[in-house]
């Protein structure tokens, strides 16, 4: 009886065993499934609700070939200052299609949907100097440095002094006296002061192009492509700095763009810069007045040589 059971269990031993080796057999002689392709794209991994900026919410990841829409972005530098077209769920593939920058909101007119709550969006005039060689574009943070130019004026009448034009002895030293007209408009006094602080640039140019027609497009087709210099730039600002920039606008004080750095939002604090400010903190004193001077030899004209 107890022969008959180690038989059994032998038996169930062996079974075991050759059905192990067998399965073995099977897994070793099937070939292993084959690579998917795989290419880095760019995909959401956060909601990214319409008109929401896009940088920040998505991340580069290795998706399967087959499933990467044709002109997929494939870089994060692609998105910056990008907002989004429509809402974007977790997990989307980008392509250009799904987003918007700053000037495509412009043509659309979708000013009022980038500028934040509690501020507000102003233009300015910039030219090549002013908008630092036409480097600033949207997405940047600039400071405004304004120059104001002082002169003095006579309180009652409110009129820029001398309120008379100056007079001056004669020529030949007699008592006859000699009006002089213009000795009499001051010189200004300039003070430079960098005022409104880290304000977005929402657009640089106009928001409306004007339309072409067809024979001005074709005109233009064939004439050579000439660069477009834009001529504004539109700030986000709070509204009392709205006002600051208002006024030196109508008083005509020179206004300069600053491009800060990247993420760099702190505020500085400066002294405002006059003539007297320059001459003592570089050590500049004043010249003595000299019976002589040195002549600018670029404005010298070539003398003719003796001829032999």
């Amino acid at each position: 009886m107890r022969r008959g059971r180690i038989l059994i269990l032998i038996g169930l031993i062996l079974a075991l065993g050759t059905a192990a080796a067998v399965y073995v057999l099977l897994q070793g002689s099937q070939a292993p499934p084959p690579e998917v392709p795989r290419e880095r794209v760019v995909v959401a991994v956060q909601p990214i609700d319409e008109d929401e900026p896009i940088e920040g919410r998505v991340e580069v990841q290795s998706k399967p070939v087959d499933s990467i829409p044709e002109g997929a972005v494939r870089s994060l530098e692609a998105t910056s200052g990008m907002i989004a077209a429509g809402p974007i769920p977790p997990g989307t593939i980008l392509h250009p299609d799904m987003m918007l920058s700053p000037q495509e909101a412009m043509m659309e007119g979708e000013l009022g949907k980038l500028v934040e709550v509690g501020k507000v969006a102003v233009a300015l005039p910039i030219d090549e100097l002013s908008s630092v060689s036409y480097g600033v574009k949207p997405g940047d943070y600039v400071d405004l440095l304004i120059t104001f130019s002082f002169v003095d004026i006579d309180q009652e009448s409110q009129i820029q002094e001398p309120l008379c034009p100056i007079e001056c002895p004669g020529v030949g030293g007699g008592e006859e006296t000699e009006t002089i007209f213009e000795a009499a408009s001051q010189i200004p006094r300039l003070v430079s002061q960098l005022t409104v602080q880290d304000a977005a640039v929402l657009g640089v140019g106009r928001w409306l192009e004007q339309p072409v027609s067809t024979e001005e497009q074709q005109a233009q087709e064939e004439e050579a492509p000439q660069p477009k210099v834009p001529e504004y730039v539109t700030l986000m600002v709070t509204p009392q700095d709205a006002l600051v920039l208002k006024l030196a606008r109508e008083y005509g004080a020179s206004i300069d763009l600053a491009v800060r750095a990247q993420d760099d939002h702190q505020a500085f604090v400066t002294e405002q810069v006059t003539l007297d400010y320059v001459l003592a903190r570089f050590g500049v004193s004043l010249p003595g007045k000299q019976p002589y001077t040195i002549e600018n030899m670029r404005t010298l004209e070539p003398q003719p040589q003796p001829e032999e």
